[in-house]
């Protein structure tokens, strides 16, 4: 019976260009979702995913080198910044090794053919609404470290496009959720799962400029480590500082733009900015199922918790500053 129903959904998938087969991976059974040869299989076939992957995006990948003493062996815990779709091909080539990737949207996961290329790297399935899933996934990811893989994780849980710390129906106002912080506050999960583990983070970060065509230019910093005695607040708040500024290093050396260049070429920074937003989130849409990325729904469910709220900048702060 259940061979007949996976045809019959393998039928469908292939008319519909869907990956309904793999719903399996919403399952809260760790053991139905992943297993110690697929971990070790995965990381056989990585480096040639990698560069299928490589033809999934539009963006030109420059990474910096990493000097010879950063790289340590497996487990480690990948995160990454979040700023859009091409941060899943782009960040497993950025960071050279086989990892599961922390999947929180099962729309796009399922209802296009693009689950396939999840499942074939290595996925974790996340329903973020899901107080269970949340939980089954934790389990997962530490059943993945515990075997000896990597996982990879975006931990600011939405696009970072411009939040300015606006309070929402489930959160308080955050100064790191905003228009001026290249890397919003993240979920703690990942840094308590560090301390349980005691699994390096390997903070990522991507650097898109669409400036002088499509490029994306990637960093790995040193691992960090969480001790047992660490306070997970404290050690996240230095996580985001540590990913921050090496977000600065790499707009400071790769995108330095002065204004003479932007006025020769008639480019208007904010009106590039809007432009491009639009088209980000337009490539998401799943016209069969008449599906739409929400950006205000992905910031309302996937937004970290804060426990101290701030008053939220007016609107037009950074127009003001500027003048």
């Amino acid at each position: 019976m259940q061979e007949k129903r996976f045809l019959k959904t393998l039928k469908n998938d292939i008319k519909d260009g869907s990956s309904h087969s793999l719903d399996f991976l919403l399952s809260h059974d760790v053991e139905k979702t992943i297993s110690v040869p697929g971990i070790k299989i995965r990381k056989v076939f990585a480096p040639a995913l990698r560069t299928i992957y490589k033809s999934q995006t539009d963006y030109k990948l420059i990474k910096e080198k990493q000097p010879k003493e950063m790289k340590i062996a497996d487990p480690k815990i990948f995160v990454v910044n979040h700023r859009q779709a091409d941060d899943i091909v782009l960040g497993v080539n950025a960071i050279g090794e086989s990892g599961y990737i922390l999947f929180g949207n099962k729309y796009l996961a399922l209802d296009t053919i693009n689950g396939w290329g999840l499942w074939a790297n290595g996925v974790i399935l996340l329903d973020r609404e899901d107080p269970i899933s949340r939980k089954a996934s934790y389990d997962k990811m530490k059943y993945i470290l515990q075997n000896g893989g990597n996982i990879i994780v975006y931990p600011e849980g939405y696009w970072n496009l411009a939040d300015d710390g606006l309070a929402d129906s489930r959160h308080l106002a955050d100064d790191h959720n905003s228009i001026t912080w290249l890397i919003q506050d993240i979920n703690v999960g990942v840094v308590r799962l560090a301390k349980e583990t005691g699994v390096p983070i390997i903070p990522t970060i991507l650097h898109y400029d669409e400036i002088n065509g499509k490029k994306c230019y990637s960093k790995k910093g040193l691992p960090l480590y969480v001790g047992k005695e660490d306070d997970i607040f404290q050690k996240k708040d230095l996580l985001v500082e540590i990913m921050t500024t090496m977000y600065y290093e790499l707009m400071e050396k790769h995108s330095f733009y002065t204004r003479d260049f932007l006025r020769e070429n008639n480019i208007c920074l904010e009106q590039e900015w809007e432009k491009l937003k639009k088209e980000l989130v337009a490539a998401c849409d799943i016209p069969r199922i008449n599906y739409k990325l929400d950006l205000a729904d992905e910031k309302r469910i996937g937004k970290a918790k804060v426990l101290k709220g701030v008053v939220p900048r007016s609107e037009g702060y950074i127009k003001d500053y500027i003048k």
